[in-house]
């Protein structure tokens, strides 16, 4: 289920990717917005660390917002909201499926 959801929000996005940089309007990759994706509910710690530390690392880092909806879960998934510009929510969505797929430090 993770993956037919992923994969759709994904092709949806790159839908708007694809129109917005059709646009000359010489802003490519700034404009604002938010994408939302699913992570598997025992993963939420590997992105969001003791105290948070992990995710605000991320925060700054990829300069964009990380809202965890943890009272909206589907088949043992958290809605994950990432807000900010398409280039900047892209990379972060990137960077939490390669954290996520990281092996547990044993």
């Amino acid at each position: 289920r993770s993956g037919i959801i992923a994969e759709y929000g994904k092709q949806w996005y790159q839908r708007r990717v694809r129109a917005a940089e059709n646009d000359d309007d010489g802003d490519e990759g700034q404009e604002r917005g938010s994408m939302d994706i699913w992570v598997d509910t025992g993963s939420l710690g590997k992105i969001i660390g003791r105290g948070g530390s992990k995710i605000r690392e991320m925060e700054r880092k990829h300069r964009v917002k990380i809202d965890v909806k943890k009272d909206e879960v589907e088949g043992g998934e958290t809605k994950v909201v990432l807000i900010g510009t398409r280039n900047d929510v892209l990379d972060t969505r990137d960077f939490i499926y390669q954290v996520i797929d990281e092996p547990d430090n044993l």
